[in-house]
């Protein structure tokens, strides 16, 4: 980092010390600590992706960042809780924009890759997320298998 010792929020001793607070906890498994109760749910972001849903005096508060409600090649779709929020606090990084049917998507990029390659061409394709990064693997992958001579 630039930044000088002073002006660092945090030290490796803090995040040592910090290691010791965390514990892991399974989806669905309820874990309750000084009378908040909390719980957590697949996102269906990225493989491990979790929203937590947080219960307090009665009113339960879904937490989370990114998700999908679409399923991909390597991921299920975020869960519906079973019990209803009171309160929602969500990520939106597409806000309210909508990509378009995901087949079009696919046949888009598929289509640009080929018309590359037919020209001889090479493709770097960057990738801003590793969810993302692996289900472009994917649809390529079945793009070789569906076209050999490529």
């Amino acid at each position: 980092s630039t930044l000088s010792r002073e002006d660092m929020l945090f030290n490796e001793k803090d995040l040592a010390a910090s290691m010791e607070k965390i514990i892991d906890i399974n989806f669905h498994q309820t874990v309750t600590y000084k009378g908040v109760k909390f719980w957590c749910l697949h996102a269906g972001h990225v493989l491990g992706a979790a929203m937590f849903m947080i219960e307090i005096a009665d009113v339960r508060i879904l937490y989370t960042g990114d998700y999908s409600r679409v399923e991909d090649r390597h991921l299920k779709a975020a869960e519906i809780p079973q019990r209803k929020p009171d309160i929602l606090v969500v990520e939106s990084t597409f806000g309210g924009r909508s990509l378009g049917p995901i087949h079009e998507r696919e046949q888009k990029f598929t289509s640009r890759v080929r018309d590359i390659l037919k020209r001889g061409g090479r493709c770097l394709v960057p990738v801003f997320a590793l969810g993302r990064a692996q289900e472009l693997l994917l649809i390529l992958e079945e793009f070789w298998e569906r076209n050999p001579d490529m």
